[in-house]
Protein backbone atom coordinates (compact mmCIF):
# COMPACT_ATOMS: atom_id res chain seq x y z
CA UNK A 1 0.00 0.00 0.00
CA UNK A 2 1.22 3.40 -0.97
CA UNK A 3 0.84 6.27 1.28
CA UNK A 4 0.09 9.71 0.05
CA UNK A 5 1.77 12.30 0.92
CA UNK A 6 0.24 15.21 2.36
CA UNK A 7 0.68 18.85 2.23
CA UNK A 8 0.00 21.48 4.65
CA UNK A 9 1.20 22.54 7.80
CA UNK A 10 1.44 20.49 11.49
CA UNK A 11 -0.44 21.73 14.45
CA UNK A 12 3.14 22.04 16.56
CA UNK A 13 4.32 24.35 13.47
CA UNK A 14 0.97 26.43 13.44
CA UNK A 15 1.44 26.46 17.59
CA UNK A 16 4.77 27.73 16.85
CA UNK A 17 4.23 30.22 14.73
CA UNK A 18 1.29 32.09 16.57
CA UNK A 19 3.06 31.98 19.34
CA UNK A 20 6.27 34.15 17.32
CA UNK A 21 3.33 36.30 15.98
CA UNK A 22 2.12 36.87 19.56
CA UNK A 23 5.71 37.59 21.19
CA UNK A 24 6.49 40.15 18.08
CA UNK A 25 3.07 41.95 18.68
CA UNK A 26 3.57 42.07 22.13
CA UNK A 27 6.84 44.14 21.98
CA UNK A 28 5.65 45.90 18.60
CA UNK A 29 2.60 47.39 20.26
CA UNK A 30 3.75 50.06 22.65
CA UNK A 31 6.26 51.09 20.50
CA UNK A 32 3.48 52.28 17.77
CA UNK A 33 1.24 53.91 21.25
CA UNK A 34 4.73 56.12 22.37
CA UNK A 35 4.46 57.37 18.61
CA UNK A 36 1.39 58.98 19.27
CA UNK A 37 2.94 60.83 22.03
CA UNK A 38 6.18 61.52 20.57
CA UNK A 39 4.42 63.29 17.56
CA UNK A 40 2.28 65.33 20.05
CA UNK A 41 5.15 66.17 21.33
CA UNK A 42 7.17 67.53 18.39
CA UNK A 43 4.10 69.93 17.18
CA UNK A 44 4.13 71.50 20.63
CA UNK A 45 7.85 71.98 20.78
CA UNK A 46 7.17 73.23 17.18
CA UNK A 47 4.27 76.12 18.18
CA UNK A 48 6.94 76.89 20.58
CA UNK A 49 9.68 77.48 18.02
CA UNK A 50 7.27 79.61 15.99
CA UNK A 51 6.06 81.44 18.92
CA UNK A 52 9.95 82.43 19.58
CA UNK A 53 10.35 82.94 16.33
CA UNK A 54 7.32 85.54 15.94
CA UNK A 55 8.66 87.88 18.83
CA UNK A 56 12.27 88.05 17.09
CA UNK A 57 10.50 88.91 13.43
CA UNK A 58 8.02 91.17 15.29
CA UNK A 59 10.51 93.07 17.45
CA UNK A 60 12.80 93.45 14.29
CA UNK A 61 10.35 95.01 12.26
CA UNK A 62 8.98 97.46 14.74
CA UNK A 63 11.76 98.05 16.74
CA UNK A 64 9.13 97.57 20.29
CA UNK A 65 7.93 94.99 22.53
CA UNK A 66 5.24 93.07 21.88
CA UNK A 67 2.21 91.43 24.10
CA UNK A 68 2.00 87.70 24.13
CA UNK A 69 -1.64 87.75 22.60
CA UNK A 70 0.07 89.80 19.23
CA UNK A 71 2.87 87.33 19.50
CA UNK A 72 0.22 84.44 19.05
CA UNK A 73 -1.21 86.24 16.78
CA UNK A 74 1.48 85.93 14.23
CA UNK A 75 1.96 82.65 15.05
CA UNK A 76 -0.38 80.13 12.38
CA UNK A 77 -1.33 76.74 13.77
CA UNK A 78 -2.78 73.99 12.35
CA UNK A 79 -5.90 72.36 14.53
CA UNK A 80 -5.73 70.95 17.60
CA UNK A 81 -3.02 73.33 18.71
CA UNK A 82 -3.34 75.97 20.90
CA UNK A 83 -0.80 78.44 22.58
CA UNK A 84 -0.98 80.46 25.71
CA UNK A 85 0.65 81.51 28.77
CA UNK A 86 2.43 84.60 29.29
CA UNK A 87 6.00 85.55 27.90
CA UNK A 88 7.27 84.33 31.18
CA UNK A 89 5.62 81.29 30.76
CA UNK A 90 4.52 80.50 27.06
CA UNK A 91 2.46 77.26 26.35
CA UNK A 92 1.74 74.99 23.80
CA UNK A 93 -1.01 72.45 23.95
CA UNK A 94 -1.33 69.69 21.20
CA UNK A 95 -4.82 67.91 21.06
CA UNK A 96 -4.42 68.18 25.47
CA UNK A 97 -0.73 67.18 25.89
CA UNK A 98 0.68 70.40 27.12
CA UNK A 99 4.38 71.64 26.66
CA UNK A 100 5.76 74.19 28.17
CA UNK A 101 8.11 76.74 26.33
CA UNK A 102 11.17 78.47 27.01
CA UNK A 103 10.80 81.86 28.14
CA UNK A 104 10.44 84.40 25.68
CA UNK A 105 13.25 86.93 26.19
CA UNK A 106 11.70 90.09 27.96
CA UNK A 107 13.16 92.89 25.35
CA UNK A 108 10.97 90.89 22.91
CA UNK A 109 8.09 90.72 24.50
CA UNK A 110 6.21 93.12 26.93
Amino acid sequence: MKRVAQKGFTLIELIVVIVILGILSAVAVPQFVDFRTSARQAVADGACGAMQSAAVLRYASTRTTSTISAIQGAVITSGGVTLGGTCATPTATVDSVSHDCAAINATLCG
